[in-house]
């Protein structure tokens, strides 16, 4: 970096680099070009590598053989080398030139053509033996011309290898045998330079303009120049076909549409498609006559489907001698059309202006399929050049390409893609791609740089993807002289660095790894053989995934490097390199687009490959971690994170799927809930190393544990729903090491949400909060159960503590923690409201006895009244017989007796237990009276109290009910009055006179049990006279009398059963007891109103003759005026009555007599006992 703080241009260009379609990889360093050391006047010319044979051409004319020798065994997965096998000057009638010009090698007859200035002479493979008696032939500019439509390691011996010698005035097409070379005919263009040929059909170039040639029937269609500038090659260029059999020149045959200097560029629009290969001689046979065409044979393949004559035609290279070229034999010339007109002489063509110096361009054919070649045409060197697609009838096709300067050497890599087929998977080579060596100057330095760009896509869809490809930078070289092939052969590669990123490797992030026992020697020694083999597993994995296949090769100077396809994850992870760098210097809004902009590429990548899919997995896993860093970096600077950024790293830490251990062993406080077996974490081993590095520059301790901040904005709800996501892949069986991750996940789950809800406030949880995840969490059960009970129990957390215990059906430990939290340990969420009932409903659940019968008399210690109910719930699903529950209540919950009784006696009737009951009671109350002489100075104080109330007033029970003290024993005290005067069956079972008994040493105090046992005995005397001077309650006085004693107290709906009344003769002799209690109240006012009531409104029940001797004398009429007026107005109704009830009865006897009459009268008279003589009629 510079001290601006940007990037270094070294910098950005090696990632550049990284990041293109091709990379260079090393085959060959420091090459020994020269036998001195010195190789700044020699370079390398060509190159070839066949079955692990290099050939090396020099500019000096040496032919170099190296032989691959494989990696030293010691080392894990070495590369291979190269040792020199041999040197080797080839003779050449030249001693001057250019060196080697070309290497050609024909594996299927094992045998290697070296052109070296000008001389072709032939070797044998691998080991480059002179061959055929170490012949040669000068004068020669090219060879080549291989059917590019054949595998030449595929071809069969037998029948030899067809190639195209380019001579000084022709082209000569050889059969190169295993033991011999012969000549099948010569072709009559001279001056060749460079070839192409598929099946019949090639495209050649002299050093003016391109042609394209039928090489069996012999014919031409000139082309267009190399050069546009080229006036020369107006000659040579024009729109006719021209039959090329014969040295004579003839008439045109066809106009071309190659018309002019430079075509006209058809698209790929027009009506022929790119691919379209012609199916008849098109050009080269539509316009012949009709003489010439019965001469014409048809097109046929050259393979081996020439006529036997022309097989056996002269040997090229035979027993002595070389064979010069104007000696090879020629097939007979054709006819010649007689129309044809003559060229013009020299003198025409003629200018008188003068010539102008033309640079000339070297010519560059390619074949892109199997019916189209690709051109290259310019001005000079120094401007930009254009190649021009065209196919075997010669018509532009496709769009043109550019190159931002005349290519020194192009090479065509990859069939294409057909936009109308899909790629098949696995088809690694279907992209088409051009690379070509042009010289690129920038900042005012040239150099020679690899240009690639795409040749099978519009320029539309291409865009601007052209690449620069500068060569690996060395000081020795300054990469004047660089070249590029395609070698004959595929050969594999190893990428060191994919292998190196893809190995799944042990991570060390400084967390303890469980260790065998230290004491067990064999444990430990098994232990490191099985983490040594899975190492080489996964390297041996990695390795075969980190090879590929090339047939490019680049040099300059003393160098050789493969040029090899980029890999994906190399292309994408230089990509993230530079955003790391980007964020190095201070752009980390820069390293976040560049990250995202990765992932948005890759999303909906199809891949076809294993490596691809691995790749992908890999970039994803490295752009989250990256992003995921730099929330790290940011919330330790106490930057609050955009939504925005949050959002993306989640989704990418999602999508990317690493082991989430990693993910929580960078946060401070969850780092301890990483679990690992004693294999440990294994990741890529890119990631493990970025990882070890971020670790060494950022402290990630010092991050600020601050909840309600940086840290639980940015990282801890982020992680929440990134675990969530992580819990619902249980059960899928793909995770590796599953049982220590999820082990993990819950753990760290666990705590995050401990660590967010610990600022939420006190209470249920509400739907949707921290607080309701954290319950479901427990609730669905932990896969690391100890740890979750250690976590709860530190933050406090009782009630989830119990939820998980829970989950486990572990009901000892629920009602455990339960009864911690209700005896007042801590419990910071404080959710547990209403516990003593949820206590009680949980035990109603239960079917273990011991629990229920255990925490059932803890709860009614605590609360009687809810506790009894555990062993009185008929639902329960532990059941507890009355006498049961009495036996185990007295021992372990005395307290919760009564309430257990009061339920069995109250609510469920049971009378038998009602003794039981009074006498719990009786024990409260008498001992509250023997002991507290204020309990009884309060009772007699209520007496007083209610005496002096003014009717109307309440009864007695409503008063003392109403004012109640709130003390257990005057509680017990109303519940006692309601026991022994209430209207349910246990009123009968108690026994009254053993109650009488232990009340009578406090009958004044307590006065209205006094009055109920009283009635129970039949002593309804007593019980009045208490009602009315103990007491002073005259309407419950009244009720008695009513109600016959049976009970001072009515139902609450004050409905009167009819079978519980007596009759109206014992009601009148209470109602005549109750009067004379009434008559001797002492305050004269009471009893004067208290007896005229009573008579006014019950007088039926009294005797006007014992009412009038029982009343003073002294009392007004008045007084009694009242049950005067009521007791004659009854008399005068009862006689009323029976006068009319006499009348009824007498006309009832009226009707029932003369009904008599007419019944007689009916049946008229009857004569009984007198019999009627005979004959009287």
């Amino acid at each position: 970096m510079d001290r601006e703080g940007g990037l270094h241009d070294a910098d950005r260009e090696g990632f550049e680099r990284l990041g293109g379609s091709y990379i260079f990889q090393e085959l060959v360093r420091d090459v020994p070009i020269s036998e001195d050391g010195k190789t700044t006047e020699v370079w390398t010319t060509c190159v070839e590598i066949w079955n692990d044979n290099l050939y090396i051409g020099t500019s000096t004319g040496e032919l170099l053989h190296f032989v691959r020798i494989p990696p030293d065994p010691s080392e894990s997965f070495g590369e291979p080398g190269f040792i020199l096998a041999s040197r080797l000057q080839p003779v050449t009638s030249q001693n001057t030139g250019p060196g080697i010009e070309q290497i050609l090698l024909l594996p299927a007859v094992g045998k290697a053509c070296i052109l070296c200035n000008g001389s072709l002479t032939f070797y044998t493979l691998p080991e480059l033996s002179p061959a055929f008696n170490n012949r040669r032939l000068g004068s020669c500019s090219w060879v080549g011309g291989i059917d590019q439509n054949i595998d030449l390691e595929a071809a069969e011996p037998e029948h030899g290898a067809i190639i195209m010698m380019c001579l000084k005035a022709r082209i000569r097409l050889i059969r190169v045998g295993e033991e011999e070379v012969r000549v099948i005919r010569d072709i009559q263009f001279g001056g060749c330079l460079a070839t192409a040929r598929r099946d019949n059909f090639a495209c050649v170039a002299d050093a003016h303009s391109y042609s394209l040639l039928d090489v069996v029937q012999q014919q031409k269609v000139p082309l267009f120049p190399i050069s546009s500038v080229d006036k020369d090659a107006s000659t040579h260029v024009g729109g006719a076909a021209e039959d090329i059999s014969t040295p004579a020149v003839q008439r045109p045959v066809r106009s071309s549409s190659l018309v002019g200097v430079l075509p006209r560029v058809v698209g790929r629009s027009g009506d022929r498609s790119s691919h379209e290969r012609s199916t008849s001689l098109g050009t080269f046979g539509s316009g012949l006559g009709q003489q010439q065409q019965s001469a014409v044979v048809p097109s046929t393949p050259l393979r081996n489907s020439l006529e036997p004559s022309e097989i056996a035609g002269r040997p090229l290279l035979g027993q002595s001698g070389a064979l010069s070229p104007e000696r090879a034999i020629s097939p007979a010339p054709r006819a010649v059309t007689p129309d044809k007109p003559l060229p013009a002489t020299p003198d025409e063509q003629s200018t008188s202006q003068p010539l102008q110096q033309i640079e000339q361009l070297k010519p560059h054919i390619a074949s892109t399929s199997s019916t189209e070649f690709l051109l290259t045409t310019g001005t000079s060197s120094s401007d930009p050049g254009m190649g021009i697609f065209v196919n075997l009838d010669g018509d532009v096709v496709r769009g043109t390409i550019e190159f931002s300067q005349y290519p020194q050497a192009i090479i065509i890599d990859g069939h294409g893609v057909d936009l109308s087929a899909s790629l098949k998977p696995g088809d690694s080579e279907g992209e088409g791609f051009i690379l070509a060596v042009v010289r690129s100057t920038k900042d005012d330095t040239s150099e020679n740089v690899v240009e690639v760009q795409r040749w099978d896509l519009e320029p539309s869809e291409i865009g601007d993807s052209k690449q620069s490809m500068s060569l690996p930078r060395s000081e020795k070289i300054s990469h004047r002289h660089v070249g590029i092939r395609r070698t004959i052969a595929k050969t594999q590669l190893h990428f060191a660095d994919i292998r190196e990123k893809l190995r799944l490797q042990q991570v060390n992030l400084s967390l303890a790894i469980t260790q065998p026992n230290p004491e067990q020697p064999e444990a430990r020694a098994q232990h490191e053989r099985q983490i040594s083999d899975r190492e080489r597993e996964e390297a041996s994995f990695a390795d075969r995934l980190a090879s590929t296949e090339t047939q490019i090769v680049t040099w300059s100077g003393n160098q050789i490097w493969w040029t090899v396809r980029n890999p994906l994850i190399t292309r994408l992870d230089s990509r993230l390199g530079l955003a790391r760098k980007v964020q190095q210097v201070g752009s980390d809004d820069g390293m976040r687009k560049a990250v995202e902009a990765v992932l948005n590429d890759i999303k909906g990548y199809e891949f076809h490959t294993e490596l691809e899919f691995l790749s992908l997995n890999y970039i994803r896993q490295k752009a989250s971690l990256l992003l995921f860093t730099d929330l790290l970096s940011r919330t330790a600077a106490g930057i609050i994170v955009f939504e925005h950024d949050k959002h993306v790293a989640e989704e990418s830490l999602i999508a990317g799927e690493i082991d989430p251990r990693v993910v929580i062993a960078l946060l401070p406080n969850l780092r301890g809930e990483v679990e690992q077996g004693t294999q440990g974490i294994w990741i890529s081993g890119g990631l493990k190393q970025y990882l070890e590095r971020f670790l060494q520059v950022y402290d990630v301790s010092g991050i600020r544990l601050d909840v309600q901040g940086p840290y639980g904005d940015n990282l801890l709800s982020l992680l929440k729903r990134y675990l969530f996501h992580w819990r619902r892949k249980k059960g899928f069986g793909s995770i590796p090491d599953e049982t220590h991750v999820f082990k993990t996940v819950d753990a760290a789950l666990l705590h995050t949400l401990l660590l967010l809800d610990s600022v939420s406030p006190r209470g249920p949880a509400t739907k949707g909060s921290v607080r309701s995840e954290l319950n479901s969490v427990v609730d669905s059960g932990l896969d690391c159960f100890d740890r979750g009970v250690e976590l709860l129990e530190q933050f406090s957390r009782l009630f989830p503590l119990s939820r998980l215990y829970q989950s486990r059906k572990n009901h000892w430990q629920v009602l455990a923690t339960w009864k911690r939290i209700l005896e007042g340990e801590p419990d910071a969420g404080g959710e547990f409201v209403d516990g003593e009932q949820s206590v009680r409903n949980y035990l109603s659940r239960l079917r273990d006895v011991s629990a229920v019968e255990e925490y059932g008399t803890w709860l009614a210690n605590r609360n009687p009244a809810l506790g009894v109910k555990v062993f009185a719930d008929d639902s329960s699903r532990v059941k507890f017989e009355p006498a049961q529950a009495i036996k185990i209540l007295k021992q372990k919950a005395p307290g919760a007796v009564k309430y257990f009784l009061e339920h069995l006696v109250f609510d469920k009737n049971l009378a038998q237990y009602a003794n039981d009951l009074i006498s719990y009671y009786l024990d409260t109350v008498v001992e509250e009276l023997g002991d507290s002489q204020q309990s009884r100075s309060i009772l007699l104080q209520t007496y007083e109290t209610y005496r002096a109330l003014r009717p109307p007033k309440p009864t007695y029970r409503q008063f003392i009910t109403e004012n109640a003290l709130g003390t257990d024993w005057w509680d017990n005290r109303l519940r006692l009055l309601q026991l022994l005067g209430g209207h349910h069956g246990a009123a009968s079972q108690y026994d009254v006179p053993t109650i009488l008994n232990r009340l009578e040493p406090y009958g004044q105090e307590l006065v209205p049990e006094m009055i109920i046992l009283n009635g129970r005995q039949g002593r309804h005397t007593e019980a009045i006279r208490l009602l009315t001077h103990g007491l002073g309650d005259f309407d419950t006085a009244i009720s008695y009398c009513l109600l016959g004693g049976s009970s001072i107290f009515r139902p609450a709906s004050g409905d009167v059963i009819g079978e519980m009344l007596p009759s109206h003769e014992d009601q009148a002799v209470l109602f005549n007891n109750l009067l004379d209690e009434f008559l001797r109240i002492e305050d004269l006012t009471d009893r004067i109103e208290r007896t005229s009531e009573l008579l006014e409104r019950f007088g039926g029940w009294f005797e006007i003759s014992r009412v009038l001797s029982l009343v003073p004398d002294s009392w007004s009429v008045e007084i009694v005026s009242g049950f005067l007026v009521n007791a004659l107005r009854r008399l005068v109704r009862d006689r009323s009555e029976t006068q009319i009830a006499r009348f009824l009865r007498q006309s009832e006897n009226l009707k029932i007599s003369a009904e008599l009459v007419d019944k007689i009268e009916e049946g008229g008279p009857k004569i009984e006992g007198i019999e009627k003589p005979e004959g009287v009629s």
